[in-house]
């Protein structure tokens, strides 16, 4: 029990999770167009999504601490290592497109993460207000446009309108992130609870899914099985949007809010897209 407990713990704090998640909203992109990939693309997700999370999250602590990192944190850093390999190995299987795309997230990911002093606010994560959009942003680039370039369309042929759809729906999945890390984040980030509160900010999401509905019932061509599992993923986001509160446990928003992606990807399969 003990050993699982752990397992499941280093599969949380490594951003494994994250990667899952990452991967369902990717292939959920590919489901709704009809198009296939190689599984070196989703490789190359994986592996650059869980090296970008834990570089974010450990950089500056395996940088100023090294030699009383614990033994966990060693643990997260080889698995990182590997994973940054893997991703070198796959990068270069990728359409050009892709290639470019992922060196803009690269660029993004590594001024959101790493102290710079001639940034005023020291990285992109510490600018008031920015972060939870830069997050939207890279999860929808990475998850709409990214498989789509990489099932050969251009640039030109993208329905960025899903980019914006993913978008939202990425903005209302952090805010309970938001909510929970409300009474210890520093005030100069000026989070969106911070800003205007817990009520107001559970009412942006709240008007956040009604847009999605939006999307969903006036923007495409839906098949049934994907109108059913899209109005039951936000029926479950109001949910949990409705549940968070600062008081909840670290793992309400770190496995089951973070599942939610995985939880709509297996809907869809099991309605049959």
């Amino acid at each position: 029990m003990n050993f699982l407990k752990r397992l499941f713990k280093f599969y949380i704090n490594s951003s494994l999770h994250v990667g899952c998640s990452v991967l369902a909203l990717a292939h959920l992109t590919l489901l709704r167009s009809g198009d296939s990939v190689s599984l070196s693309f989703f490789f190359a997700l994986f592996f650059a999504t869980v090296f970008g999370y834990n570089f974010v999250k450990f950089f500056g602590l395996a940088k100023f601490h090294y030699r009383s990192l614990t033994t966990k944190l060693k643990e997260i850093q080889v698995l990182s290592a590997f994973c940054f390999v893997g991703f070198i190995v796959c990068f270069f299987w990728l359409k050009t497109e892709v290639q470019y795309s992922l060196f803009f997230l690269g660029l993004i990911t590594f001024f959101y993460g790493m102290p710079l002093k001639w940034i005023a606010s020291n990285s992109l994560r510490k600018i008031s207000g920015l972060k939870i959009y830069i997050i939207a942003f890279v999860w929808a680039v990475t998850t709409v446009l990214l498989p789509q370039l990489q099932s050969g369309l251009e640039f030109f042929q993208i329905d960025y309108i899903w980019i914006l759809e993913r978008f939202v729906f990425i903005f209302v999945l952090m805010l309970p992130f938001e909510i929970r890390d409300m009474n210890f984040d520093d005030l100069k980030l000026s989070t969106i609870p911070q800003s205007i509160g817990l009520s107001n900010t559970k009412k942006l999401g709240y008007f956040g899914v009604f847009l999605l509905s939006v999307f969903l019932i006036f923007g495409h061509e839906f098949k049934k099985s994907e109108f059913i599992s899209t109005i039951m993923m936000l029926l479950i986001l109001v949910i949990f949007l409705a549940k968070s509160s600062p008081k909840r446990p670290l793992y309400f928003t770190a496995f089951w809010v973070e599942a939610l992606p995985i939880f709509w990807w297996i809907l869809v399969l099991c309605l049959g897209f």
